[in-house]
């Protein structure tokens, strides 16, 4: 097997690869070079461990994930995973202005709170009690193992992930169209 090919292949099986497992400047573009041959790209990502690179596809490139309306190859995200997720963004991106990734660390209880409905406090302090054992935590945990939000620290805090570093900049800029409807917590009085 060639090398370039066998390292491109271990870099998207391991999602992350630190920049001290790539080794010298030569290892990291033999990376960029096995990854440019197949319309693929290097993004510098902050991992656990320190600066890291993920395997992306190429701006230009955007493979059809499945077939609309086909459940073996195409799968929606449920609507407590994108309200989760937009809440995240929201939170952990305080200035649309500056760059959406790494962002900021915000507490889960701030995002949990912010996928609860507005009403009245007493309304919404019960239903952000429930929101902790519901559907939008298992959502971190969906967001997490799916690189979408980072790994949970145990600090209690969600950071943007991995995979939000690799959107390309026509969907960030999206994202700044629509900044003030995405979810966030609205303080009452």
């Amino acid at each position: 097997m060639n090398e370039d090919a066998y390292l491109l292949a271990r870099a998207r099986a391991v999602r992350n690869v630190p920049l001290t497992t790539v080794g010298a400047a030569d290892g990291l573009s033999v990376l960029r070079r096995a990854a440019d041959d197949v319309q693929r790209r290097l993004v510098d990502v902050e991992a656990a461990g320190g600066p890291a690179v993920m395997v992306r596809w190429a701006p230009d490139v955007e493979p059809v994930s499945g077939a609309v309306g086909d459940p073996l190859t195409h799968r929606e995200a449920a609507p407590s995973q994108l309200l989760t997720l937009g809440a995240a963004v929201r939170l952990c991106w305080p200035d649309p202005e500056l760059a959406l990734y790494p962002g900021g660390a915000v507490a889960e209880e701030d995002v949990l709170a912010a996928c609860v409905p507005p009403g009245d406090g007493l309304l919404r302090e019960g239903m952000a009690l429930i929101a902790q054992t519901s559907a939008y935590r298992s959502a971190l945990r969906v967001l997490r193992a799916c690189g979408y939000l980072a790994a949970d620290a145990g600090d209690g805090m969600v950071r943007l992930g991995p995979v939000v570093a690799a959107w390309s900049e026509r969907d960030v800029d999206e994202l700044r169209r629509g900044y003030d409807l995405l979810p966030c917590q609205v303080e009452e009085g």
